[in-house]
């Protein structure tokens, strides 16, 4: 049995998992590493942590499946884009690993955006974050060979080439995404030096190169296997879910949350990100805190459930289930910017609230409310596609770890008043997505229509006509809150 070996890089960890030649998911290992918050609005990984971690999660599962590194016929990885690594000419990190959810350049993105006449960037964009470094570590830019993203880097870690994966360079804005290479006008733009990246550009199922014997002894493989260039996380999640056609749509809860619509590139409006399958785009909104409410949640008032070991997440669901059948009369609202926010609004300095609360709220409707605001906030992102390009899509499906809950699924479907296929193993979809770039790039697949065979579903959840006018009235509710609140945050936060 052959297999192949793919990578998904999230916001706290590693997923490495083992598919096999019918697409299926024989193993996974999560390794986590540490994401570093040295100063408000700052979000750092160290690279070194990043690799150990691949190292530890490869060595663990081919060691629990008794697989040998010669039964590995191609490698592929996802990864959160939007990070910044500097490194030397050997391809040693000189930074740390500066994250998506890092936020420190809105100065930066505010000056960029007055020269462009526009509201086009936010301070959690690589191009603003690039011009920081200019401004106040010029030093690293000046001695620096590269500047990467995790995914360039640890192409050149594990094969020694300098690459860049195409739907990870358009993370940087760096890119012109017609032409499919570098846009000189973008770096005179901030004055930023291009020759800090490699030239090269590679496709999602190109072969960037083959693992060095010493990549090899570390990670426990054989030398030589293919490494292919993969995606970004979204990217990758267009694959997984099969959203390869023009009005396919899919939302993602992991640590964040996003809403995808796919589109042709043709289109009158088509989508600003590039889809690995040529010729096509999608619309794309994300917000930065999704799951991540989830483990808020849990640490914060479920702690003696996660000491005694319990399945929490169950309890979790069970008690909002409890508060819905009891039609408790609460109307607990929560605002889930932990993090700041992307979309459906861009800002650095929004924080997360919980409104409403009164002596007899209860665990249970903090629970529902946290929930609920994060359905509401994907609303919000579809409301907002919607204006400028209907609502017409020919399904809607979900992914990622917040999609196991069938009560967070079934809430969303009414929430949105839209149908929500569940993949069938929703965490995995990226696996599968990475798997056929490697078949593609091996040449036993022809091309990601695939993925129409490929992708299977589980469930669709239909939305009830009964929880549509309670719905409508605190999503109404929820958008004037986070208006009123604001210009609160701003000031709470100004120094973000």
């Amino acid at each position: 049995m052959n297999y192949r070996l793919t990578y998904d890089f999230g916001s706290g960890s590693v997923k490495a998992a083992l598919v096999d030649e019918a697409y299926q998911v024989i193993d996974s290992v999560n390794q986590p590493y540490t994401t570093y918050f040295p100063q408000l609005g700052w979000a750092l990984q160290k690279p070194e942590e990043n690799w150990q971690s691949m190292v530890a999660a490869t060595r663990t599962l081919l060691k629990r499946n008794n697989v040998s590194g010669k039964q590995i016929e191609g490698i592929a990885m996802a990864q959160t884009a939007t990070t910044i690594i500097f490194t030397d000419e050997d391809g040693n990190a000189v930074t740390d690993c500066i994250m998506w959810m890092d936020g420190r350049a809105q100065e930066q993105a505010d000056r960029i955006n007055q020269k462009l006449g526009e509201e086009r960037f936010s301070g959690k964009n690589v191009i603003a974050k690039l011009l920081w470094f200019l401004e106040n570590q010029p030093e690293v830019a000046e001695n620096a060979a590269y500047m990467l993203d995790l995914s360039a880097y640890l192409f050149h870690r594990m094969t020694g080439e300098w690459a860049y994966e195409f739907t990870g360079s358009r993370a940087t804005c760096l890119v012109d995404i017609e032409k499919r290479t570098w846009d000189p006008e973008m770096f005179e733009l901030i004055g930023f030096p291009k020759h800090l990246v490699p030239e090269r550009i590679a496709s999602s199922e190109e072969m960037i190169g083959r693992i060095t014997e010493k990549a090899a002894d570390e990670l426990g493989l054989a030398e030589n296997i293919p490494v292919f260039g993969g995606c970004s996380d979204h990217a990758t999640a267009i694959l997984g879910t099969g959203c390869i056609h023009p009005g396919d749509a899919h939302i993602y809860i992991g640590t964040s949350a996003w809403l995808a619509v796919t589109t042709d590139a043709n289109d009158p409006n088509p989508g600003r990100m590039p889809s690995p399958v040529r010729g096509s785009r999608y619309h794309f909104y994300d917000t930065d805190s999704g799951g991540t409410c989830l483990d808020y949640l849990q640490n914060t008032y479920y702690q003696m459930e996660l000491q005694s070991g319990m399945d929490v997440f169950a309890v979790m669901n069970q008690e909002i289930m409890n508060a819905m059948e009891k039609d408790r009369d609460e109307d607990v609202l929560f605002l889930p910017f932990l993090a700041g926010a992307s979309a459906p609004i861009s800002n650095t300095t929004v924080r997360a609230s919980l409104l409403n609360l009164k002596r007899s709220t209860q665990r249970q409707d903090i629970a529902r409310a946290v929930m609920e605001g994060i359905c509401f906030n994907l609303r919000w992102m579809r409301d907002i596609h919607a204006e400028k390009n209907g609502w017409n899509v020919n399904c809607l499906r979900g992914i990622g770890g917040g999609m196991k809950s069938p009560v967070f699924a079934q809430m969303l479907a009414d929430v949105l008043q839209t149908p929500i296929s569940l993949l069938r193993n929703p965490r995995f979809a990226g696996n599968v997505g990475l798997s056929v770039c490697i078949n593609i790039g091996l040449g036993k697949e022809k091309d990601y229509t695939s993925l129409e065979q490929i992708v299977a579903y589980e469930k669709i959840f239909y939305p009830q006509e009964d929880t549509k006018e309670r719905y409508d009235r605190l999503y109404s509710f929820y958008r004037q809150s986070y208006r009123a609140m604001e210009p609160i945050y701003k000031e709470l936060n100004v120094n973000i």
